[in-house]
């Protein structure tokens, strides 16, 4: 009952650090090297949510939204790597995998989410045309549904990896998967390394 109702806390918790995003200040609260930490220390495994938030941070931060493509969602990925590991208790790797792949999945719904929020301009500025500046409805309404969409997403993920981890055999996949999340730190530092070098040779 404990392990429901801090997953339903830490799902909450998501959806509010999202909005961080674009929506809200961006203080960068919505990163994943952020979010993994603070969830792990709400959930009881502060040092595993550390790894797979900063883990996840290394992949996810060569990827830049251009246009109108979204990128992985960090903080998907991040609460749905935690929540796979301290609510349903599978093993640090497969829990790392299933937020990396939390992440990747997330790309739809928040495109559909901001194809929804389109056809707001032209009413925004119809309002504003007329004189009835109401900007806080629109803003209140879209960050409302963003961290409600993240939650129920997040919750999502946490019951199918729940659901995961009571398969027999499920323990099976860990020799593969532990040896897969060792390698992931070289991968995401190789591929700082090469961001930087080109970032470098740019300014050269």
């Amino acid at each position: 009952m404990i392990t429901l109702v801090k997953a339903f806390i830490s799902a909450a918790l998501a959806g509010l650090l999202g909005l961080d995003a674009v929506q809200a200040f961006q203080f960068l609260l919505a990163r994943p090297a952020f979010v993994g930490p603070v969830l792990g220390l709400l959930n009881g495994c502060p040092l595993e949510g550390a790894r797979i938030g900063i883990l996840l941070e290394l992949l996810y931060i060569d990827f830049i939204p251009v246009g109108g493509v979204v990128p992985p969602n960090g903080t998907a990925a991040a609460a749905a790597g935690v929540l796979a590991y301290c609510a349903g208790g599978l093993a640090p790797s497969l829990a790392f995998f299933i937020g990396l792949a939390a992440g990747v999945l997330y790309s739809p719904v928040e495109y559909r989410l901001r194809a929804a929020r389109s056809p707001w301009n032209a009413r925004v500025e119809a309002e504003v045309s007329a004189g009835e500046i109401t900007l806080r409805r629109w803003l209140a309404g879209a960050m409302l549904a963003e961290s409600a969409a993240m939650t129920v997403y997040v919750l999502a993920c946490a019951a199918v990896a729940a659901a995961a981890g009571a398969l027999p055999g499920i323990s099976r996949l860990y020799p593969g998967t532990d040896f897969a999340y060792s390698l992931m730190p070289w991968l995401g530092l190789s591929g700082l390394y090469f961001r930087f070098r080109t970032q470098a040779r740019k300014k050269g």
